[in-house]
């Protein structure tokens, strides 16, 4: 009998620590309720409303909602506090289309996706409504600014 033993690579072992972390954010969206949801992105919102707070100032106001979306803020890693904002705000956004339009918990793989899409910079692809103020603060429309598509290169 042949053995093969795989390593796990450094990059491969802090994806599967993000995931189990984001599986936590996805098990505290499913138990929530759309005013529950509603609730917390509106705390987001309110804590961007004077510029960007630390990550604690962020976490400890998720905390009064959910410990769980706390802890996540707190330990998810990415480059920086707007960006762990902005993948709360696109997971946010796509559990409460979920309940709002089809009367059920997101699904894991659609919050997967908008925290990837974040990771990424694929920001102008979350369930944002386009006619919406921009979540950034800008103070201009979604559509006219995160969510704008980027411009493609001509085609040679």
């Amino acid at each position: 009998m042949i053995t093969t033993h795989h390593r796990t690579s450094p990059t491969k072992l802090a994806s599967v620590s993000r995931n189990a972390s984001d599986a936590d954010v996805e098990s505290a969206f499913g138990r929530m309720t759309l005013d529950e949801l509603s609730r917390m992105q509106d705390v987001l919102f309110e804590q961007l409303r004077s510029g960007l707070p630390s990550t604690e100032q962020i976490a400890t106001a998720l905390e009064r909602h959910d410990a769980d979306v706390a802890a996540w803020f707190r330990v998810r890693d990415s480059r920086g506090e707007a960006v762990k904002v902005v993948m709360l705000l696109g997971a946010l956004a796509v559990a409460i289309a979920w309940l709002t339009h089809r009367h059920m918990a997101a699904p894991s793989p659609r919050i997967q996706e908008a925290i990837a899409r974040v990771r990424e910079d694929h920001v102008y692809m979350l369930p944002i409504p386009r006619s919406d103020p921009c979540f950034c603060g800008s103070g201009s429309l979604f559509r006219a600014c995160h969510g704008r598509p980027p411009i493609a290169a001509p085609a040679v």
